[in-house]
């Protein structure tokens, strides 16, 4: 990564061991006064040592820093004597700045360069705190918006009363909003926001405020497209997005005419320009309004951001893939010995030490009954490696058994989180109960696997049909194949999108197979696409939990009663 800001390293150096000297003294004094709460000289020691520092940070010009000092002045100015609730809260904020401000400082000589942005979320807690507007990620990027900036014309007219499309898509948005505030489905929630934003910049037309629309879409392209992180600033902006709909659809067309905030379209511009994404989409954007590069990616922020405040924790996909992979060895190890001598087991030592490193990683995770049912196993394993006893097949199968008891147990570790509620279900699994699930998950999985391979091959055929100005031939196979997953459907008890399915087949046959008028079917099969996409994303969030929520089906409902085919 090249140096993204220009950086006074020789001026930094000058002052830096007085700097750090003056933080670590105003950071005792403050850990100080915390233990002495109604010293007043404590307190103005603290806020003079601050303001010192804020004066040397604004001599050598440090991008971000002063801003970060300047919040910590006006944050310790803020605190009073005596014991207060409120005060508690402010102290742990300041001894987290003054963790962060030299270790900044430090970051910046050893790679001899500057990244204010990595300050943004250290001084947003700081300006959340005495409840002032937060920083905005894209605060020291520098460029502007243009206005006036051309996009391209939808193709398809609107043919639907533009409140009630607007109400529509508002629900659809706000669906996938709301997963990605709780981080669940982010993908294919952010695909639905993308496919609101997209069907409102074709529902509004030539207007101005349709750029809004456009820009966002490739937002949430370039996001899911590069994995991007869904930081508290990028979950604002989403639900800035949200009000801007709920503008529309307050004041009607009219609303459309204006032009789009110009902090918003810069916010959403600047998370396109960290993507560095190819889609199509995103580089129209892009060219169209000039954006100016960024040197760094937003993985490369990331990883920035986990340097200063030092290393992250492995994730339960990480853990779950590890375990499976000792766990694999092991079946191997217990496999040979089967086929070929149970004394394979003894010219394997580390076997033990493998499965205890298992076995103590799944209790510490909580999960008690399968560790315990290991450490069972090793002990058996242990006695024969010591003893070099002849062991018999049907116990190396019992081995077997458990290990497969517990990689089916860890198989969706990586799916779930490991509540307290979670882990008492897992616990309570016997081993039979698990290794069912585990076979009947797996049957579950393929029946969804076919059906989303099923709604792929329709909308490909769709897009045939339209292309080929509406050859029918294209389509005569679809209604097959969708009978064929809400078959899946049916077998899984998923009644409610069973239900969907059949009114998208009676869409197919009558609206389309029997439809000699293909004048209004552009507006339809649009219409269609959204009760299409609703369902994929519904199928992606049963793969997780089969009992997940159904009221995603609502906006393929709604899809397909605006055709009148209510369900």
């Amino acid at each position: 990564m090249s140096n993204s800001e220009t950086l006074n390293l020789a001026s930094l150096k000058m002052v830096q061991d007085e700097l750090v000297a003056t933080i670590e003294q105003s950071a005792v004094g403050l850990e100080q006064f915390a233990n002495d709460r109604n010293n007043g000289e404590l307190l103005q020691n603290c806020i003079d040592g601050i303001k010192q520092i804020r004066g040397t940070l604004s001599l050598i010009q440090l991008k971000g820093v002063d801003l970060l000092a300047e919040e910590l002045v006006e944050h310790i100015t803020e605190i009073t004597l005596g014991e207060e609730t409120k005060t508690n809260r402010k102290l742990e904020l300041l001894t987290s700045a003054f963790f962060i401000l030299p270790r900044y400082l430090e970051y910046c000589t050893q790679t001899s360069r500057s990244m204010a942005m990595l300050l943004i979320p250290h001084i947003n807690e700081l300006r959340q705190a005495r409840k002032a507007p937060l920083v905005p990620e894209s605060h020291f990027y520098q460029y502007e918006p243009p206005t006036g900036v051309a996009r391209p014309a939808s193709a398809a007219p609107l043919n639907e009363d533009l409140m009630a499309l607007v109400r529509r898509l508002r629900h659809m948005y706000q669906t996938g909003l709301l997963k990605v505030l709780q981080g669940v489905q982010v993908k294919p929630s952010l695909g639905m926001m993308c496919r609101a934003m997209d069907r409102l910049d074709a529902a509004s037309g030539t207007a101005p405020f349709g750029n809004l629309w456009w820009v966002a879409s490739a937002a949430f392209t370039a996001i899911s497209d590069k994995d991007m992180q869904l930081t508290k600033g990028r979950k604002l902006l989403f639900s800035a997005l949200d009000r801007e709909i709920k503008r529309l659809q307050m004041e009607g067309k009219q609303s459309l005419a204006r032009q789009p905030d110009k902090n918003l379209l810069k916010d959403l511009l600047y998370i396109v320009a960290l993507s560095r994404a190819t889609d199509d989409k995103v580089r129209a954007v892009a060219t169209a309004y000039d954006i100016k590069p960024v040197r760094y990616t937003d993985a490369e922020l990331a990883r920035e951001m986990e340097f200063l405040k030092g290393p992250s924790a492995n994730t339960l996909n990480s853990m779950a893939a590890v375990l499976s992979d000792e766990l694999r060895s092991t079946k191997n190890i217990l496999e040979r010995a089967a086929q070929g001598g149970a004394e394979l087991l003894s010219e394997t030592p580390e076997l033990v030490d493998t499965l205890k490193k298992v076995a103590d990683i799944l209790s510490v995770v909580g999960l008690v009954a399968p560790s315990t049912s290991l450490k069972q196993e090793i002990e058996k394993i242990a006695h024969w490696q010591k003893t070099k006893k002849p062991v018999s097949p049907d116990e190396l199968l019992g081995v077997a058994d458990t290990l497969l008891y517990v990689e089916s147990t860890i198989s969706g570790l990586g799916k779930v989180n490991l509540s307290d509620e979670k882990l008492a279900q897992i616990n309570a699994l016997s081993r039979d109960d698990a290794m069912a699930h585990s076979q009947i998950a797996e049957a579950e999985r393929l029946v969804i696997e076919e059906a989303e391979s099923g709604l792929a091959m329709v909308k490909r055929a769709l897009s045939s049909f339209i292309e080929s100005n509406y050859d029918k031939a294209h389509i005569h196979n679809i209604v097959g194949t969708l009978d064929s997953v809400r078959g899946g459907m049916f077998v899984l008890g998923l009644s409610r999108a069973a239900k969907v399915l059949a009114k998208c087949i009676e869409f197919i046959e009558v609206s389309l197979l029997r439809n000699e008028q293909m004048a209004a079917v552009q507006h339809m099969l649009e219409t269609f696409a959204d009760a299409i996409i609703s369902l994929e994303y519904y199928l992606d969030s049963i793969k997780i939990d089969k009992n997940a929520d159904t009221s995603v089906l609502e906006i393929a409902e709604e899809s397909l009663e605006a055709l009148g085919y209510r369900v």
